[in-house]
């Protein structure tokens, strides 16, 4: 009996279809301007977890993940 193979699994994306994260909740901002954990500059925006973190990079950095799982997967190109 051949081996059984598994059905690909629909995977959530880290960034939604346009590609843009929703930052406008009053709780993304923070008066006191810290360094973004990505770029070091400072900024007044926070994450979904309360670090410091500028939209664009973040976008940026979930852009990336995506598109490293997409190739480990096989979705994606290879490189």
């Amino acid at each position: 009996m051949p081996p059984r193979r598994r059905k690909p699994v629909a995977r959530k994306r880290a960034l939604p279809p346009g590609g843009l994260l929703d930052w406008s909740a009053e709780w993304h901002f923070d008066p006191e301007a810290l360094p973004c954990r990505y770029c070091g500059a400072p900024t007044h925006l926070r994450d979904s977890r309360g670090v410091a973190a500028d939209k664009v990079c973040a976008e940026a950095e979930l852009a990336e993940i995506d598109r490293i799982v997409s190739v480990y997967s096989g979705e994606g190109p290879t490189c």
